[in-house]
């Protein structure tokens, strides 16, 4: 596909086991945010295109988020969890912008993926408890990543009123998310493009406990066959970013 064919160079990987959105924020600002160009003219303008499509020779990079589960994991609600996803996000897109003017962002931006590893969420109380005064445990991370996965619609939207310059994508498990189209704009130019992939399965959207155990042994992390069947989410997402 043409996104494939665009790639100068394979993916640079910044996630490390354990980060959190703060620590990845810190990271990012503080040396690991690639500034080095990969186009000759990035950033430069091209008089002779089509100002009615997307600016796909310009694009000097896709980022592509999955963050917010560690927070959970560690103990932070999920409210809080969004504002440092939506910091994160944010921080990237505010770093595109510093070091490539006038060039697009292209960003997929994940849901937080199931998780089904409950001991953990019973074992974090306290403090994280259903009931403070009688210690009773969360059962299940999945009400908390649920209540994160229904804000990130909106909290994308923001980030796309605020980064007119851009194209974002959520990837999402949820079948019933908004398909109503999303506009980035490129000089005086405005364009549409669809803001929601729907993914389900492929973002292991399973009602049978033992089949995401195929994909996610420890019922946290995908294995190979895991990531493979996530790479098809991806795909689309990427598929939509390169289209004009």
């Amino acid at each position: 596909s043409d996104w494939g064919e665009r790639a100068l160079k394979p993916p640079l990987v910044l996630g490390i086991s354990g980060s959190r959105t703060y620590d990845f924020i810190w990271r990012v600002v503080n040396g690991e945010f690639p500034t080095s160009s990969l186009l000759d003219k990035a950033g430069a303008t091209d008089n002779n295109s089509d100002d009615d499509v997307f600016p796909i020779e310009q694009l000097e990079r896709i980022y592509i988020l999955l963050m917010g589960t560690n927070n959970l994991g560690g103990g932070m609600l999920p409210e809080p969890t969004l504002k440092g996803m939506d910091a994160a996000g944010r921080t990237i897109l505010q770093l595109h912008e510093k070091h490539f003017p006038n060039t697009p962002a292209a960003m997929l931006f994940s849901e937080l993926l199931p998780r089904k590893d409950d001991f953990r969420a019973v074992k974090m109380c306290p403090p994280r408890c259903k009931n403070v005064e009688t210690l009773e445990p969360f059962q299940s991370f999945m009400p908390a990543i649920k209540k994160v996965n229904r804000a990130l619609p909106n909290l994308l939207d923001g980030w796309r009123e605020d980064f007119k310059n851009s194209r974002i994508i959520l990837l999402s498990a949820n079948n019933e998310a908004s398909e109503v189209d999303a506009t980035e704009q490129s000089g005086n130019t405005i364009h549409s493009y669809t803001p929601v992939i729907n993914c389900g399965r492929e973002m292991f959207a399973f009602d049978d406990i033992n089949e995401l155990d195929v994909y996610m042994p420890d019922r946290l992390h995908p294995n190979a066959k895991g990531y493979k069947l996530w790479s098809r989410c991806l795909k689309k997402g990427l598929d939509v970013i390169m289209s004009r």
